[in-house]
């Protein structure tokens, strides 16, 4: 019998915060008190992930995927293939989760006959022994059922979701938005932008049952450069492979919006390139309510002027320059964006 759901880890040379995250798991799966299946997908570690760990007590059986190094996206998509659970939860190798979050997501899932249960977040507090100390709420997600708007809108952390396998799997079999390993850095949102399109019940838990574990180690996170550049590769795939349909209408214009929206919040001196590809995505999609696109405030100064000289107008007086937020070097910056320009626009 299949267990109820797989935990699919990727996980690449970062192994202190992986073990809080194998105890967190352990944890959940003994409040759920049914089997579930860990899948470790080791993209490419030097040693491997699996000699890394030896003599560490994980608390629960681990399976051990190991690919050469090819990205996590790739490294997901390896964890699913091998999954065997009727569902599938993926974690970062430094995400926690709450004790009771299989058992409750799980339970409604079942309930309401969902393809995707998710939850609202939590901030956590390391312990010894790898154990989590504290659970504290942190954000309260919004109640959604719209797929465009869960993935396109609410775009939950990764470690949120859980979904139906046999439901990601038949959409990721043929992906809209192929996988690049540019677009590593946003791996969760390559996800969530190939299943935007199509239906899908969800439902919400009311609970924080997830947390980004604190750590000291390097993060994508922690270079909104890069999300932002391999953010604006997906949307530009998207918009360019998804199907003009009546269906696909509201998450082409949910992903103008959301284009919309970063444009508006760039820094006012960021690179000219991006900041005009970036608006170039708005422009190619369908247009829907001006509200979409910012505040109340906002989408009265839009409807006087219209939305891209709004936009323009606010860009000019409020945004702060590059310096105030930048998180690279001058050298890893050119680099960044020579690599963008190797990429054609819309």
């Amino acid at each position: 019998m299949p267990p109820r759901i797989s935990v699919v880890i990727p996980a690449y040379n970062r192994v202190e915060p992986l073990k809080y995250t194998l105890r967190s798991v352990a944890r959940a799966a003994e409040r759920l008190n049914e089997p579930v299946e860990i899948l470790l997908v080791d993209d490419g570690s030097n040693p491997p992930i699996e000699a890394q760990l030896q003599g560490f007590d994980a608390g629960i059986s681990v399976s051990h995927v190991r690919q050469a190094n090819s990205g996590s996206i790739v490294a997901r998509l390896r964890g699913l293939e091998a999954a065997t659970g009727d569902c599938v939860l993926f974690l970062d190798s430094d995400d926690l989760i709450h004790p009771d979050k299989l058992l409750k997501q799980l339970a409604a899932m079942a309930e309401e006959r969902a393809d995707i249960s998710y939850a609202d977040m939590a901030e956590a507090s390391l312990g010894p022994e790898y154990g989590i100390e504290r659970f504290a709420p942190a954000e309260v997600l919004p109640k959604v059922d719209q797929p465009a708007k869960f993935f396109i809108d609410v775009q939950p952390a990764p470690h949120n979701p859980i979904f139906r396998r046999s439901y990601l799997r038949q959409l990721v079999a043929t992906p809209i938005v192929p996988a690049m390993r540019p677009m590593d850095p946003s791996g969760d949102v390559w996800l969530y932008y190939n299943l935007a399109p199509y239906p899908a019940k969800i439902v919400k838990v009311n609970a924080p049952l997830s947390a980004p574990g604190p750590h000291g180690e390097d993060r994508y996170s922690r270079h909104w450069e890069r999300l932002g550049v391999s953010a604006l590769l997906i949307m530009e795939q998207f918009m360019r492979r998804c199907p003009q349909t009546d269906q696909n209408v509201a998450a082409r214009a949910a992903v103008g919006a959301a284009a919309f929206r970063s444009w508006r919040n760039l820094p006012r001196d960021f690179d000219g390139g991006f900041t005009r590809r970036m608006l170039a995505i708005y422009h190619r999609a369908p247009k829907g309510s001006l509200d979409d696109l910012g505040t109340p405030n906002f989408s009265r100064l839009a409807r006087l002027l219209g939305p891209v000289a709004a936009g323009r107008l606010l860009r000019a007086f409020r945004a702060k320059p590059y310096r105030s937020s930048r998180t690279l070097s001058a050298e890893d910056y050119e680099r960044l964006l020579s690599d963008l320009n190797k990429h054609d626009g819309l």
